[in-house]
């Protein structure tokens, strides 16, 4: 299937009285006029060293058979613990190569299993006692990006100044690609709209 996508600058809005030394990058993500629930929004360039650094350890839970959030996304290196907030056991595993295809074993209620994600690409998780629950992961290289919220919104914040390669990922459609020149500081809103 062929996938059309465009993105629409609106303006950066440099703060000349605020001594700012980033930039936050915001604005919806729609397909057909509708939010792009599920997808994130993400940059790729070379930032500089003094970047803020993602976190380390992220939290995906298991509440009412289902996983929550639906979609994660994280950066390389990060562990990811898996919480069961159920009263049933879980089974939490991933059939992904880039994730080791692991498998966390059957654990109860109140309990946790973690892994590391140290390679890019998207990592689909399930359950193997539930067969209806399903997820995914998604890890970057980078510290910029932003889950888009049920609105169609997505925040990113405090990217130093440079050039970037925006991307928008969703499972079952092609990425999307934008080159943004950021400012050292303010504000700069980039609309994406996508056509299926």
């Amino acid at each position: 299937m062929r996938h059309a996508a465009q993105a629409t600058i609106i303006g950066a809005l440099l703060l000349g009285a605020v001594c700012a030394r980033a930039t936050t990058v915001d604005g919806t993500a729609t397909i057909q006029g509708r939010p792009a629930a599920d997808a994130v929004v993400y940059l790729e360039g070379a930032a500089p060293s003094g970047a803020p650094a993602a976190p380390s350890h992220v939290v995906m839970d298991q509440k009412n058979l289902a996983f929550t959030p639906h979609v994660l996304a994280v950066v390389r290196g990060t562990i990811v613990e898996f919480t069961n907030s159920d009263d049933v056991q879980h089974n939490v595993f991933s059939p992904s190569a880039i994730a080791g295809k692991f498998n966390l074993g059957t654990y109860g209620p109140g309990a946790t299993r973690s892994v590391t994600l140290s390679q890019p690409g998207d990592v689909r998780i399930l359950c193997n006692i539930h067969m209806e629950m399903e997820a995914h992961i998604l890890v970057v290289d980078g510290p910029f990006f932003s889950a888009v919220a049920e609105d169609g919104s997505y925040h990113i914040r405090d990217v130093p100044a440079g050039t970037y390669t925006m991307k928008v990922w969703r499972t079952r459609w092609l990425p999307f690609t934008q080159t943004l020149e950021l400012p050292a500081s303010g504000n700069l809103t980039a609309n994406v709209e996508l056509q299926e």
